[in-house]
């Protein structure tokens, strides 16, 4: 029993079941808390290969938070309730932004229409997915000392963000009041904010020395950009083009592969994206060398977008400049077509 300084007693009391516990989580995702960003619930009840997701959220900056929620008066396995939690993450690894976004029925995307920098998250998303960089959350009302034991050995211990959040219910004067507590907290960083995320990634870096030197042997053409950054991708960029249509060198942190990528993340409100997707999908099964050029949707809320790709195997980095170079050679034509350019064929020797 709790008493106030006015003498009223606060009376702890039981959630009904977990269904009361997720449906306050998602009604106020601030009891869960993101290091002083704002957190936003999306969708409950998510299906996913894994099993359903209680509760989905994210931050304005594009980081997805799950939910698992349990009591604790619960009979399953605290280890069990791990995971189960883990599964979902090594499912969501596999999806794209536009999977994401279809398994929600489209809310995630109606979410971020509504956010100032909604142009860029979807491709933020996707990273953050494809390189596991999300937060967990196991959300109870009672937490125990196994389960403690367990999720701080993965939060110190793995690249994995989970947290223990305890979750009260009181009743006072026939008011309920909630207290929430962190119990275990990871930190947490995305690869952009890693000052040695470059350093984490050799394979971009031998990829963009590779075309770099085609380049400056001429055999590309002057106006291609290519843009480093510390994340797990290079783009090359094109003038006269769009800058959400670009090739570009991505790698993922559990994939051992590096894709070669040609990208339509135009606006699904852009009339050029369908027909760009379309006339790039001409490409899917022809091959550069022995590579054989795939496809798939991409970061758009209705899946117009587009990306065709080649996956170098780690061992064959060496053939990425050429790659790479034959796939702007045998693209960009057809690309500048759909978009409108004054750009001139590349040159090659």
């Amino acid at each position: 029993m709790i008493i106030s300084n006015d003498g009223i007693k606060i009376e702890q009391e039981e959630y009904k079941n977990e269904d009361e516990l997720q449906a306050l989580i998602f009604e106020h995702p601030e009891l869960i808390g993101d290091e002083g960003s704002e957190l936003v619930s999306i969708a409950r009840e998510v299906n996913t290969s894994a099993g359903r997701i209680d509760v989905l959220a994210m931050t304005t900056n594009g980081t997805i938070t799950l939910v698992e929620v349990k009591l604790g008066r619960n009979g399953q396995s605290r280890r069990e309730v791990l995971a189960q939690i883990l599964d979902y993450i090594s499912e969501l690894t596999k999806y794209s932004y536009f999977e994401l976004n279809t398994a929600t029925d489209k809310v995630l995307g109606d979410i971020i229409d509504g956010f100032e920098n909604n142009v860029e998250l979807p491709r933020i998303i996707e990273d953050n997915l494809k390189n596991g960089l999300v937060r967990l959350v196991i959300a109870v009302d009672e937490s125990n000392e196994d389960l403690r034991r367990l999720v701080e050995f993965v939060a110190r211990h793995t690249d994995l963000r989970v947290d223990l959040v305890e979750i009260k219910k009181y009743l006072s004067n026939e008011e309920f009041y909630y207290s929430s507590n962190v119990v275990v907290q990871s930190s947490f960083s995305t690869v952009s904010d890693r000052e040695d995320s470059k350093k984490e990634y050799p394979s971009l870096d031998k990829a963009v020395s590779l075309l770099e030197q085609l380049h400056a042997e001429g055999k590309l053409n002057k106006s291609l950009r290519i843009m480093n950054s510390k994340r797990s991708f290079r783009q090359i960029r094109v003038n006269g083009w769009p800058a959400a249509v670009h090739y570009e060198f991505v790698v993922f942190r559990n994939d051992p592969a590096l894709y070669v990528r040609l990208d339509n993340e135009l606006s699904a409100s852009n009339q050029r994206s369908n027909e760009l997707s379309a006339a790039m999908d001409v490409f899917t099964g022809s091959k550069i060398g022995k590579y054989i050029i795939e496809s798939r949707p991409y970061s758009r809320t209705t899946g117009n977008g587009k990306v065709i790709y080649v996956a170098l195997p780690k061992e064959e980095i060496n053939e990425a400049g050429k790659v790479m170079a034959e796939l702007i050679e045998l693209t960009q034509d057809t690309v500048t077509q759909v978009v409108g350019s004054s750009m001139s064929k590349p040159t090659t020797s």
